[in-house]
């Protein structure tokens, strides 16, 4: 009776577990598909990371890079499956199929506007339902580089009658990385900016949660673009975060626009890029280069993490 009984548990428990593989089968087919192209980068993988930590039951999630070999990173986020996806690549329509919702983490290559319109013209062929799209702050800024870029990707989705939202981004405050060495070796921080005008760059993390809400659920967002700012500070407040979280003197050195571009240029930067980026940091100097908080709020609920937060999260790597 023993050896019955025993047999007919395990049938049981077969049946139950074969029953079970069934209906999560069922339910991954009847996720939305959600594929973040351009994954590899810093706001695709935050974007990746948020979507796993709030949404992996509701969403099925994909990154999309050039080559699957080299995402280590992205493969280590629970729930996400790495696909080849190149952007403006011959074969995107037929990979993009399935997809409902497809985010465009615009690349930082000169030709982005090409790629990044191409990979939409894919999109709506391929019948995406909705596309999520990188901006910058400066879009409407047309005679700059980034602006005239941006502007004309937003200006050719907009008109593809294909249901769409734009992220326009200010400059990033992980950007404070690039200091690194200079906090470390000297206490100090040199850049072009004038130290006692104020800005708005946010947190790429917070840039990923915001992605992430509006891949999860995107019909609310249609036709919306949202300017995603954080904590309002200057760069003489940095050097003081920096100071007070390390407990040393950190100070901030202003430098001709000329020596910054020698800096970048040095560290690799092309240099259309490099001009880009100086325009940017020109519109902090005149003022223009903020937006308002309450956007990034109305989008995750939660308010933009403050320097304070963000330099203290980070103070080890600066020691």
């Amino acid at each position: 009776m023993g050896c019955i009984s025993s047999s007919s548990g395990k049938a049981e428990l077969n049946t139950e577990a074969t029953e079970k593989q069934t209906k999560d089968d069922a339910a991954a087919k009847d996720k939305p598909i959600v594929l973040v192209i351009g994954a590899s980068g810093n706001v695709g993988s935050a974007t990746l990371q948020a979507l796993s930590d709030n949404y992996s039951d509701k969403v099925d999630i994909r990154a999309g890079v050039r080559d699957p070999s080299k995402a280590e990173k992205l493969t280590a986020i629970k729930g996400v499956t790495v696909v080849k996806a190149e952007m403006g690549a011959e074969d995107l329509e037929e990979v993009l199929k399935g997809v409902d919702a497809l985010f465009i983490v615009t690349p930082g290559s000169e030709d982005r506007a090409q790629k990044a319109v191409a990979t939409a013209e894919a999109a709506k062929k391929a019948q995406v339902k909705h596309l999520l799209v990188v901006s910058v702050l400066t879009a409407d800024k047309t005679d700059t580089i980034f602006g005239k870029q941006f502007s004309e990707i937003e200006s050719t989705i907009a008109k593809m009658d294909v249901p769409f939202s734009f992220l326009r981004l200010p400059m990033f405050v992980d950007n404070y990385f690039l200091f690194k060495e200079s906090i470390k070796d000297q206490g100090a921080i040199y850049s072009p900016a004038d130290p006692a005008q104020s800005y708005t760059p946010v947190v790429v993390k917070d840039v990923g949660l915001a992605a992430a809400v509006i891949l999860s659920d995107p019909k609310d967002h249609a036709g919306k673009t949202y300017t995603l700012c954080g904590d309002k500070h200057s760069f003489s407040d940095v050097a003081t975060a920096f100071g007070e979280a390390l407990g040393k003197e950190v100070t901030y050195s202003q430098v001709p626009y000329e020596d910054a571009k020698t800096a970048f240029l040095e560290k690799g930067f092309p240099e259309w890029q490099v001009d880009g980026l100086l325009e940017l940091y020109k519109t902090i100097d005149d003022g223009t280069h903020t937006g308002d908080p309450d956007q990034l709020k109305e989008v995750t609920g939660k308010e933009p993490t403050t320097l304070n937060d963000w330099v203290k999260s980070v103070a080890e790597n600066f020691k």
